[in-house]
Formats: structure tokens, C-alpha cells, sequence
């Protein structure tokens, strides 16, 4: 599969960008984890170079083919006993719907089994948002419970994705299917 993105890892100058969509309510609006005051350069200059020091996370710019614009975020964050949370969100609106998300997805899933040696993947999402759902369920990934977070107040569905799904290839599967409209 040709893809019109590639990750790299995030480096701190990344923050001159990012600061940009952590301000953008439109991105953070089915998320627990939205700003709560205006996100300043220096803000995210320094969240950045506290969490680029963390041991059990991996962090990745989305770019695009091409041009390399830095358009998104794709994350792997609490890695233990070969598990790791996903993380996603494309900061640049124009490229939403357009599966760059699907396809930063797929290299993450390459990075997590073939280089962290990971045996599942998993995301926690707000119920209310369909899109990431869509997505999910798109890429392969498999819903086994969905619950009451208190800290975010809001209902999420945990889905997984493991290696024995990745190595089946089944988020290639979907390639040509559902995907193209993400």
C-alpha cells in the first residue's frame, strides 16, 4: 500500500505547530483531555520536552508524502507488559476525511508489533464521537467493553487491536473499503 503520510518522531520544535491545535476546540471536543487555558508556544514547547523524556510512550508527527507538512499526531502512551494505548488526531482540519488518519494508523500498528514488540493496541473513545469510531472499527481494531469515565465524564468504548489481528494483516484488509471515505 502507498501511503500519502509517513510518522516520524515528534522533536520540539513540533510545539510551533501543535500550540496552534491545541487551541482549536473543534479538535478537542470529544476528548478528556482538552486545554483548559489558551496553549501558548512556550506551553507546548515545554509539555513537549516533559514528555519526549518518558520511558513507557512513543510520540510521532503525522507528515505528509511530498511537501513533509507536519499535519497530526499519533501516539503510543502507557507501554507495559507489552501493551500500549493509541493515541490520534490530525490537527490540520482540511486533511480530515481524507485517510490520513487510517493510514497513520497502519504505521503505527507497524511500529508498535514489529519494533516495540507489542502484543495489543488499544484506544479509548468518547461514545458520542462517530468519526473515530468509524475509524476504528475501519482499521480493524475490535471494541471489547464500553464504560463510565468519571475523570472525563463522558462514556468510552475500548477497543483492541492485537498482534495476532496485525500479522492476519486485517487493518490492510479494509484498505479499499470504508477507509477511502475517512
Amino acid at each position: 500500500m502507498n501511503y500519502s503520510v509517513y510518522i516520524r518522531p515528534l522533536v520540539i520544535q513540533d510545539a510551533l505547530v501543535s500550540y496552534q491545535w491545541r487551541n482549536n476546540p473543534r479538535i478537542w471536543r470529544f476528548t478528556g483531555a482538552r486545554p483548559d487555558k489558551y496553549i501558548t508556544p512556550e506551553i507546548e514547547t515545554a509539555w513537549l520536552m516533559e514528555v519526549l523524556q518518558r520511558e513507557n510512550e512513543r510520540r510521532f508527527a503525522i507528515c505528509l508524502q511530498g511537501d513533509n507538512r507536519y499535519i497530526g499526531n499519533i501516539f503510543l502512551t502507557d507501554i507495559l507488559d507489552r501493551e500500549g494505548q493509541m493515541h490520534i488526531f490530525i490537527g490540520e482540519m482540511e486533511y480530515w476525511g481524507k485517510r490520513r488518519a487510517y493510514e497513520a494508523i497502519c504505521l503505527i500498528f507497524d511500529h508498535g508489533f514489529n519494533e516495540l514488540m507489542l502484543d495489543t493496541i488499544y484506544v479509548q473513545i468518547n461514545s458520542r464521537n462517530a468519526a473515530a469510531i468509524i475509524l476504528g472499527q475501519s482499521v480493524g481494531f475490535r471494541k471489547i467493553s464500553e464504560y463510565y469515565d468519571t475523570n472525563k465524564e463522558m462514556m468510552l468504548e475500548k477497543m483492541i487491536f492485537t498482534r495476532h489481528m496485525y500479522d492476519l494483516q486485517a487493518h490492510r484488509d479494509n484498505a479499499n473499503k470504508e477507509a477511502d471515505q475517512l
